[in-house]
């Protein structure tokens, strides 16, 4: 089963990251967003793909993305 997954991209990979996305899917993960700016890329990929996604070269992490936030009601009581 897929999970969400951030992988940070080295800063000396930046400007290769065309290459960096490509390998990512090579290796098995579903690209969703590419975030240059803060050197993120999002998406999803099964755990057992967790090592290979780390093994792409301008690869600086990986790691699974916590669940999201939400905000309550403002109906609702003090949380």
């Amino acid at each position: 089963m897929s999970v969400p997954v951030l992988v940070t991209v080295d800063d000396d990979a930046l400007g290769a990251l065309a290459a960096v996305v490509a390998a990512l899917k090579s290796a098995g993960m579903r690209v969703d967003r590419v975030l240059p700016e803060i050197a993120t890329i999002t998406g999803a990929a099964e755990p057992a793909v967790f090592a290979a996604l780390r093994a792409v070269s301008g690869v600086d992490g990986v790691e699974r993305a916590g669940p999201g936030f939400t905000i309550p009601h403002p109906g609702k009581g003090v949380q």
